[in-house]
């Protein structure tokens, strides 16, 4: 067998990250190849950084060929972590019972709805991040890798911040929701049936809309509309907006509807309903206490309103007052319902400052009088009295100014008198007591289709 001397061939590989060499051991009297003579060649080929020693060694030491050995290999660079969303807000309603100071359970607060307001902050996107940097066989440094991104995507009622094109912001106020894998705002809260212990009171600032009724001793608050497809028993329902609901609504009296605009109702029975503007009943009101900033009309040939109280500003009609059996019906038109109140709180405003600046007067002359008495010289915290008491004075004339002219228009206002009416389409009955304004006119027969209305200072009786 002849002499050969051992050898070693390279190839670099896998982009540079690879150094592989074929080895064939020597024979016979051959020259063997040591460690130093790998790393010279590999010097010779510039490869520095991830070399193998202990395979080197090992591979030299071999009496048999190797075809491929890994003497060197490099650090790659590695993949940053990946984006993801950070949800900013609550998500999903919690239904948890309520617990007071007296350990007692209240089963009706199943806890907040899950909302958001205009401009809040929902969720954001962290961005992907950039991995450890790598480096090749050749010393060579090799940027890290940057993570999967992941479109930023939008649901109904959210917005992308203007400043920050990672940053989702409430568009419009309402419930926070989860549809399809998106967040979404809905100015909507459904409640698919009734509203009871399942599901507990609402509080929204939104809309609201019930597929059932509302149950006895629950309450619904919203800063919208609410939408009640069922009856509505002793219960609270009260309303920024508008109250539709499509029964009725009847109890033993403990209930009260409100809303900040209208109500519209098929029929109400024994409860409380007050309206900023106009009270729409589609059918009987029987036992209620109606309370209207502008109408209460009660629709249908047959609608009728006996019992109870309907007051409203400009008008209150029916196709009849009263009933056969002669039931107490109060009719009130031609007094805004929050008058006596907004009367109240402005006369008790000029009445305090009248008074407030009766006192800083005698408080001031009796200081001018020491100042007097001291030769002209106040200790310096009177002198700042003084001049603390003379500055609230000469604010209060235009403050009195101020209140008496909201007084003169809101009493003007009353005056407006004339416009107001009560109708009776068909009929009205006996005990039936009308007022308009601070007149007002009791009802002893039964009469037929009337309308009632001030004329010379009087309630009179006019026909339809």
């Amino acid at each position: 067998m002849p002499n050969v001397d051992a050898s070693v061939k390279f190839k670099v590989t896998d982009k540079n990250f690879k150094v592989v060499a074929s080895y064939t051991p020597y024979y016979g009297e051959g020259n063997e190849l040591t460690v130093d003579d790998v790393l010279r060649q590999l010097e010779s080929l510039k490869v520095t950084h991830g070399i193998k020693h202990d395979i080197i060694k090992n591979m030299c030491e071999s009496n048999r060929p190797l075809p491929s050995v890994i003497i060197a290999e490099g650090t790659k660079p590695q993949l940053g972590e990946k984006a993801r969303i950070e949800t900013l807000t609550e998500i999903k309603r919690e239904s948890k019972v309520v617990e007071d100071k007296d350990g007692k359970i209240d089963f009706k607060n199943l806890g907040d709805i899950s909302s958001a307001v205009v401009g809040q902050e929902l969720y954001r996107k962290i961005p992907p991040t950039i991995g450890a940097t790598g480096i090749d066989v050749y010393g060579n440094v090799i940027p890290g890798l940057p993570g999967k991104d992941l479109k930023l995507v939008t649901g109904y009622g959210t917005i992308v911040d203007e400043n920050d094109p990672n940053l989702v912001r409430a568009k419009i106020a309402g419930e926070i929701q989860i549809i399809k894998g998106v967040l979404q705002i809905s100015d909507i809260h459904y409640v698919k049936g009734d509203v009871n212990y399942e599901s507990g009171n609402i509080k929204f600032n939104g809309n609201v809309k019930i597929d059932g009724a509302v149950m006895s001793g629950f309450k619904i608050e919203a800063d919208g509309s609410i939408e009640i497809r069922g009856n509505v028993e002793d219960a609270d329902v009260i309303a920024g907006n508008d109250v539709i609901i499509a029964g009725g609504c009847a109890g033993s009296g403990h209930g009260m509807i409100q809303a900040g605009r209208d109500v519209y109702v098929k029929f109400v029975e024994n409860q409380t309903i007050k309206a900023d503007r106009d009270i729409f009943i589609n059918g009987d009101s029987y036992h209620a206490n109606l309370v209207a900033g502008r109408s209460i009309s009660a629709k249908g040939k047959k609608s009728v309103i006996v019992g109870g109280q309907a007051e409203a500003k400009i008008s209150v009609s029916a196709s009849q007052l009263g009933s056969v059996a002669c039931t107490p019906t109060v009719i009130k038109v031609g007094i805004d319902p929050k008058f006596a109140e907004r009367l109240r709180v402005i006369e008790e405003e000029i009445k305090n400052s009248k008074e407030s600046f009766e006192k800083l007067e005698k408080s001031i002359v009796f200081l001018y009088k020491l100042k007097i008495d001291n030769k002209g010289q106040l200790p310096p915290e009177k002198d700042a009295l003084l001049i603390k008491l003379e500055t609230a004075k000469k604010t209060l004339p235009e403050k009195i100014s101020t209140f008496e002219k909201l007084k003169e228009e809101l009493l003007e206002e009353q005056k407006d008198i004339e416009k107001a009416f009560t109708m009776a389409h068909v009929g009205v009955y006996p005990k039936v007591k009308v007022y308009i304004g601070n007149q007002w006119i009791t009802i002893d027969d039964n009469l037929g289709p009337s309308q009632f209305r001030i004329v010379d200072g009087d309630v009179v009786r006019l026909s339809k």
